[in-house]
């Protein structure tokens, strides 16, 4: 009797997931200052890139300083996974006094330690989704300023529904800010946002994800 031929299938690719089969999410670590920086990070999350990553968050969401971060990250990082890689998102805002253990703990893994140091505060960042160039010039004038675009603003309060909507927007902004006054390296040394490092870092993060 003649057997028909076997029909092969074409290898697949490497590193591509066969039809039907969802690739787990990258899993990303923050470590944030405040509950504002954790409500900011979820939507930023849900908003852009709910499809690739599942974000993590360790210590406690209450006011802490840059020190505790620290410490939660080395203490939990002997026992937990990193995934991807550890962000510490914080404000400069009475937390210059930690800068050296900061850069101690960068210079440790520089290769999954990262840190987004908005000064003086997270308000900075979500004022430069309203405005181009920010006028407070300390925590306090930050929070009233931003008053003044979302109605109701306060600490630990849900962020508007349209605010992730104007995310590229204030990047270009941060960024034409920055070329107009240099770069401040590991900690800002004038009123700026490190919060678009990590926004780049997501898309490639992303991007490389949709090629697999």
């Amino acid at each position: 009797m003649k057997m028909g031929k076997v029909k092969r299938r074409p290898p697949q690719r490497r590193g591509r997931t066969g039809v039907g089969i969802r690739m787990p999410k990258a899993r990303v670590v923050f470590c944030v200052e405040g509950k504002t920086e954790e409500q900011y990070v979820r939507k930023l999350v849900e908003e852009r890139y709910q499809e690739h990553v599942v974000p993590v968050f360790w210590g406690a969401s209450h006011e802490t300083s840059l020190r505790n971060l620290i410490e939660t990250v080395q203490r939990r990082s002997k026992t937990d996974d990193i995934g991807e890689g550890v962000w510490i998102i914080c404000d400069a805002d009475e937390n210059v006094a930690h800068v050296s253990q900061l850069k101690n703990w960068l210079r440790k893994n520089d290769k999954f330690h990262r840190v987004a140091v908005t000064r003086p505060c997270i308000e900075y960042w979500l004022l430069l989704h309203y405005v181009d160039s920010p006028r407070c010039s300390n925590a306090k004038a930050a929070v009233n300023e931003l008053k003044g675009h979302v109605s109701g603003y306060a600490k630990g309060k849900p962020l508007p529904a349209d605010l992730l909507l104007m995310t590229d927007r204030a990047v270009k902004r941060e960024r034409t800010l920055s070329a107009s006054f240099g770069s401040s390296n590991v900690w800002p040394n004038r009123n700026c946002s490190q919060i678009p490092d990590l926004i780049d870092w997501l898309d490639a993060l992303a991007k490389r994800r949709q090629t697999l």
